[in-house]
């Protein structure tokens, strides 16, 4: 690889190509049109090439982009590349979801932990549904919708090639009764046949009282074939993708931390079958 692709470049690339797809145009014939070689419509899609507006805009238009479209991705295109790519949750023109699922999708292997909510690509509908619902962002016609999307961004983990995931989840979200016991006793028991599968691990983190306070923040480590590590960072205002070498390594750091502190896969299959349970009898 001669050059590094960022967060934002490969996000920019895979909406490009999804566009020229839907054209039902090839790379080459679409290299042909701009008088480009098929090498570059390849790297700008895969995030290597630096992705020039001037570019982006004589892509689109060849494509026959939507004005949406051609307004959201030359806006993704004029942003500065630098090591912190943060996508607010409250700008009409930005989904961090949208962008966490395209490197979820290019990603070989993941690491995710969440303290206090089972995570997303492991939600049963239920459990997701009154996640959203209890949210206070979401208006009631719109939860449908999310729940729709997320159930769809699950197909990651049955596809022909899934990525390997290892998922740290907190006890607290585990206990948590704030969605019911019904839906909880549901939810550990999806977990644990998640954890049958193959290229899924799903290890329990149990509440100490020597907790580290660097435990309290969820995050996810996300490693490519071809592209630098990238970690995602969820608050409540933005998603936050960091490139920066330094900080990476500490999220390694900080994960290592977690394997030593959580229950192994099998005592976690034991301790979530054990719990699910309980809820059953009460």
């Amino acid at each position: 690889m001669t050059e590094e692709s960022t967060a934002r470049r490969r996000e920019l690339g895979s909406e490009l190509r999804n566009i020229r797809k839907r054209q039902r145009m090839s790379g080459h014939a679409l290299g042909r049109r701009l008088e480009w070689p098929p090498s570059n419509i390849s790297r700008l899609e895969t995030g290597v090439r630096p992705l020039p507006v001037v570019d982006v805009a004589t892509f689109l238009g060849t494509c026959n982009a939507s004005a949406a479209d051609r307004k959201r991705l030359l806006k993704l295109a004029e942003a500065s590349d630098d090591s912190y790519w943060v996508r607010p949750y409250f700008d009409e023109m930005s989904d961090p979801m949208r962008s966490l699922v395209i490197q979820e999708t290019l990603a070989e292997s993941i690491l995710a932990y969440e303290p206090t909510l089972v995570p997303g690509l492991q939600q049963t509908e239920s459990y997701m549904r009154a996640v959203f619902e209890l949210d206070g962002r979401n208006p009631p016609g719109r939860v449908d919708e999310l729940v729709k999307r997320r159930m769809g961004r699950q197909d990651l983990l049955h596809r022909r090639i899934p990525p390997d995931c290892t998922f740290f989840i907190g006890e607290r979200a585990l206990r948590s009764l704030a969605f019911g016991k019904q839906v909880m006793q549901e939810q550990l028991l999806y977990l644990v046949l998640l954890g049958n599968l193959r290229h899924c691990s799903i290890r329990v983190v149990p509440d100490a009282p020597n907790t580290l306070p660097m435990f309290d923040n969820s995050f996810r480590i996300m490693e490519f074939a071809d592209h630098p590590v990238v970690v995602y960072v969820d608050v409540y205002g933005a998603g936050l993708f960091i490139d920066d070498r330094a900080a990476v390594e500490e999220y390694y750091l900080l994960a290592a931390r977690l394997k030593d502190h959580a229950l192994n896969t099998v005592d976690s299959r034991q301790w979530l079958a054990t719990l699910a349970n309980d809820y059953d009898r009460s």
